[in-house]
Order: structure tokens, then C-alpha cells, then sequence
């Protein structure tokens, strides 16, 4: 196994033409752990090519015997030559839905990390986890974006995130681990069936040893033709999306509803695409909505009868012949603490990095982010303002955000952070 992880990893790492800085998602787990173990091996065995990779332990302070596991993983991370860093989330959690919780929290300490260090990500996501997650976003009718699973390299804002054993089975990783004597910690909560992910599991194994052998191995097929599907579809995608589409950079997104029709009669498909796409920007949801509610929408929007929806803390409505996509004045996480040059995620929506401290406030006045009456968005402007997170800074002065937008495939400059600047996520573009 070594010698085969050894030339792709190498391939992939080359493919993202980086500065060969990573972040390692170490959770102590047996993928993982297995993955610190390989990553180690390349590193000695690939003297030519110089890599530095951080291991960063996650305490999500859930169990009671984290803390002593985060410390011991971190030992042996350390003895392998690694400077490892462990981050304790010490936010309340919350009473339901702990696992996504748990989730978010880890992605975004990551992300947040990888920005202030100007490196990629890793991930020890397998085969058999891919199957897992596809499995889950068919039941829960996802649309053509989530059915295209985890891809072994993707981007996030200029963040290369790379899964190398995503062509690797469990059976693979455990045999790997068991003939080198490995150390890893398993977490009581995998074997909880209360977790959907943990149910979904146990039903694929049932279905494995029962109905249908294969199916692992043909959710991952299925799962690679979606995405060669979307990838043949993105060029004409991206015209469509210049010509019909236009976003503020507060937060809001006009829509050709003529041209956004047309599409709708063709493929509901693709329609659905692109709504679920703009409806995640604009409420700063991590995936786009389901696409039974998303179809009901669009079918809604393009009837006689429709005036005004919502949906994902998005109010959609129509005016002189534009649709037009408001995130609700609600859900918003104000009073977010802000520390010196650090990144942080507000609202899902902006990346948000100020050379000041203070906190996120709401805005005070009506239009702090003046939309003049030549803007598009000019009707909507106390509304988007409302949404839009200010500066409070110790000494009690509020300072208006520097807006400007950043496309999830294009890379992040700091050079262009000026005082305090909200940096909008368009998800759209691909």
C-alpha cells in the first residue's frame, strides 16, 4: 500500500501546483491515523520534494476522555517528526443535531488555520465513506451537485482540499494499520445509531451482505458519472451565468427571470442547479437545498399565482422582469468576537478579516452600505443592510466592511484585506 500511496499522493500534490504547505485533519481515528503514518513514509521516502504538514487535532470536548486522547494522538504525532497543534472548541453545544454541529465547527477551524498558514488541506476521507455520503444525500434528495459526492481534490476559496484513500477501501486502511502495529482511538459515537451517518452505515452492511454485493462499488460509479456529467454541462454553465446573473456584494443575487424560465421549460434538472446554487450564497447554507423543495419553488415562481417565497433564509421575489433573491433578516449570528488579522466565516456567507478587534455588530443606521438609486439592488438596500455584520471595536466605534466577492475556485489574496473587509462566497460559479 505504501509504495501505490506514495505515487498518487505525489501526483495529486502536483496537481495543485501549491507552495506544498498542508494542513492533516487528525481526529485520532484509524483513517487518520493511517493516513499521518503514510504521509510520514512519503515525506522520508520522497526526499526530492519538500513538504511540510501540520497535524491539527480537533477537541469538539464532547466525551469526557477527549481531552487525554487528543493529547496522546498528538504524542505520537510529534514522535513521527510532526508539529502537531491540537484547537479545544470550547463553545456550548447545541441539544440536537450534535454531530453537524461537531462538523461545522471542526471545517471551519480548519479552513480558518489553513488561511493564516497559506496552505492546503487533507483529508482522510475513503471509499467506503464516499459511498456512505452519497447514500445519505440520495435519501435525502439532494440535487445534482451533492449527488456527485467527494471529489479526491477540490476547492474551497483558494483552499485546495485532497483526499488521498478516497480510492481505498476500509478493508484496505484496517489491513494497513493491523500489519504495521498502528495506535489509533476509536470515538464511541461511531457505534451510535442514533447518528444518521452511524445508521447509514449498519443499513449499507445489511444491504452488502444481503440484496445487493455491490453496491459500494456502484454508488462510487454512480457518483463519477454525475460528476463527468456536470463537468461536460459547467462550460456552458458559466456563459449562461455571465450573461443572466448579477451579485452584490452585500449578499444579494438578480436573476433574468425570463432567461431562468427558459431554462426551467428545458431541464428542471439544471434549473434546480442553479437556484439551489444561488439560495445557498445568498443564505450561506453549506449545501443547496433539497431538490424537492427547490423544485416546488421554481415550479411556484414561474405559476400565475407566485408573489413572494422563502426558502434557506432566502426571500425570493419577483420585480420588472428580474428575480431577485434576498437573504431574511434572521438567523444571524451577531456578536461574533473578532481578533487581529484572523479569519472567520459569518453567517455562511463571508470571509470575513479585520486589523482591528471588536465584534460583529447589526448595522445602526438604515444604509451604512450606500446602494444608490442607479443600483440594481436599490429597492432592496435597508434590507441587505440588515444583514450585513459591522464592526464594533473595543473603543465602541463602529466601522463599516470593505465588500468585495471571491468565487470558492479562485485564491484568496490577504493583500487585499483593507481595515475590516467581508469577502461574499460565491458559490455559483464552478
Amino acid at each position: 500500500m505504501i509504495s501505490k500511496f506514495d505515487d498518487h499522493f505525489n501526483k495529486l500534490i502536483k496537481s495543485v501546483n501549491s507552495n506544498n504547505k498542508f494542513i492533516l485533519g487528525l481526529s485520532g481515528g484509524i483513517d487518520s491515523m493511517a493516513l499521518l503514518h503514510l504521509i510520514k513514509n512519503f515525506i522520508d521516502d520522497t526526499r526530492n520534494l519538500s513538504i511540510k504538514c501540520t497535524p491539527l487535532i480537533i477537541d469538539h470536548n464532547l466525551r469526557d476522555e477527549s481531552e487525554r486522547e487528543s493529547k496522546e494522538v498528538k504524542k505520537i504525532s510529534q514522535n513521527l517528526g510532526f508539529d502537531t497543534q491540537i484547537k479545544k472548541i470550547t463553545l456550548s453545544k447545541p441539544n440536537g443535531n450534535i454531530q453537524n454541529w461537531a462538523r461545522k465547527q471542526r471545517r471551519n477551524i480548519l479552513f480558518q488555520k489553513c488561511l493564516e498558514l497559506s496552505a492546503n488541506l487533507i483529508l482522510g476521507h475513503h471509499f467506503d465513506d464516499q459511498a456512505e455520503t452519497l447514500f445519505m444525500r440520495i435519501t435525502r434528495g439532494s440535487a445534482l451537485d451533492g449527488l456527485s459526492g467527494m471529489s479526491e481534490i477540490t476547492s474551497w476559496n483558494g483552499i485546495f482540499i485532497i483526499r488521498p484513500l478516497l480510492s481505498y477501501k476500509k478493508e484496505q486502511i484496517k489491513n494497513y494499520v493491523r500489519n504495521k502495529k498502528i495506535c489509533y482511538f476509536e470515538d464511541s459515537s461511531n457505534i451510535n445509531d442514533k447518528f444518521e451517518r452511524v445508521k447509514t452505515r449498519f443499513y449499507l452492511d445489511y444491504i452488502k451482505q444481503n440484496i445487493w454485493p455491490n453496491i459500494t462499488k456502484d454508488l462510487n460509479y454512480f457518483s463519477n458519472l454525475n460528476s463527468n456529467l456536470l463537468k461536460k454541462t459547467d462550460y456552458f454553465f458559466n456563459i449562461w451565468y455571465n450573461k443572466n446573473i448579477i451579485i452584490h456584494e452585500g449578499g444579494a443575487i438578480r436573476v433574468d427571470y425570463a432567461n431562468l424560465r427558459n431554462i426551467f421549460e428545458k431541464s428542471l434538472l439544471f434549473a434546480i442547479r442553479i437556484v439551489g446554487k444561488i439560495i445557498q450564497t445568498v443564505g450561506g447554507n453549506e449545501h443547496a437545498p433539497k431538490r424537492k423543495k427547490t423544485s416546488h419553488l421554481i415550479s411556484f415562481l414561474f405559476s400565475k399565482k407566485f408573489k413572494k417565497k422563502s426558502l434557506g433564509n432566502v426571500s425570493i421575489s419577483i420585480s420588472q422582469g428580474y428575480v431577485f433573491f434576498i437573504r431574511e433578516n434572521r438567523n444571524l449570528n451577531f456578536g461574533l468576537k473578532i481578533e487581529q488579522n484572523k479569519y472567520y466565516i459569518f453567517d455562511g456567507r463571508f470571509l470575513v478579516k479585520s486589523s482591528l478587534r471588536g465584534k460583529l455588530v447589526k448595522c445602526k443606521n438604515r444604509e451604512s452600505v450606500v446602494i444608490d438609486n442607479k443600483n440594481p439592488f436599490y429597492k432592496y438596500g435597508i434590507l441587505i443592510n440588515n444583514t450585513i455584520p459591522h464592526l464594533e471595536t473595543l473603543e465602541g466605534k463602529t466601522i463599516n466592511p470593505h465588500l468585495s466577492i471571491i468565487n470558492q475556485n479562485s485564491k484568496f489574496n490577504t493583500a487585499r484585506n483593507k481595515g475590516f473587509s467581508l469577502y461574499l462566497l460565491n458559490r455559483i460559479l464552478v
